[in-house]
């Protein structure tokens, strides 16, 4: 591939993330796309505690799904 394909291809993902290749949640096994484009992302807009952040931190390496990190932010404190 190409230097100006591969910025191409890159840049379209960036700016659509339905575009990339699908991940697999750390916490849950199941693919999903990563949300983070231009206007941000939507793991930014789920409230997680501190303590919880840091508990993620810890544990995974990488993103979480929409869902799991939703049950994250409702799991009792």
């Amino acid at each position: 591939m190409t230097e100006g394909k591969r910025v191409l291809r890159e840049l379209t993902e960036f700016i659509l993330p339905s575009r990339r290749q699908a991940r697999n949640c750390e916490a849950c096994g199941q693919p999903f796309h990563c949300g983070a484009s231009l206007g941000g992302c939507w793991c930014f807009q789920i409230k997680l505690s501190p303590d919880v952040r840091k508990l993620l931190r810890e544990r995974y390496r990488a993103c979480l799904c929409r869902a799991c990190l939703e049950q994250f932010a409702e799991a009792p404190k």
